[in-house]
């Protein structure tokens, strides 16, 4: 989703980004350390079909602004794009929670109620892909 983690998410946890269950020895590698809601590290739990944030393509994702849907970059090679969507699916990114928590966010924004600055802080997904598409 990458926004601010609010505590209705479950709040703030770390997941093992190669899972203990499918690599003990990477346990306690910082560098296999991610920062996720609580939500999404428990739908990912051991799955390795998930991009890595650290690793993922800029513009690997999309968003309509209107209704909050995430959906891979059309403009992706086939594998990127089938990535992308496995990675969707998985963590069910696309669902009525997440949809909402993203277009409240640009809501929030368009109404005047928040600023560009605090829209890129606490959603930088929204704000960069207001930005793309030319609303800011």
């Amino acid at each position: 989703m990458c926004i601010y983690i609010h505590p209705v998410t479950g709040s703030a946890t770390v997941d093992h980004y190669i899972a203990k269950s499918n690599d003990v020895s990477r346990a306690y590698e910082w560098n296999n350390y991610r920062l996720a809601c609580g939500i999404m590290n428990s739908r990912k739990r051991d799955f390795s079909d998930v991009i890595d944030p650290f690793h993922m393509q800029d513009e690997t994702f999309h968003l309509d602004l209107a209704t909050g849907s995430i959906y891979p970059n059309p403009s992706l090679d086939a594998q990127s794009k089938q990535d992308a969507d496995n990675t969707i699916q998985r963590l069910d990114l696309d669902d009525a929670e997440c949809r909402k928590a993203r277009t409240d966010c640009f809501t929030e924004y368009i109404d005047g109620k928040i600023n560009g600055a605090h829209l890129k802080k606490t959603s930088p997904f929204v704000w960069k892909e207001a930005d793309r598409q030319g609303l800011l």
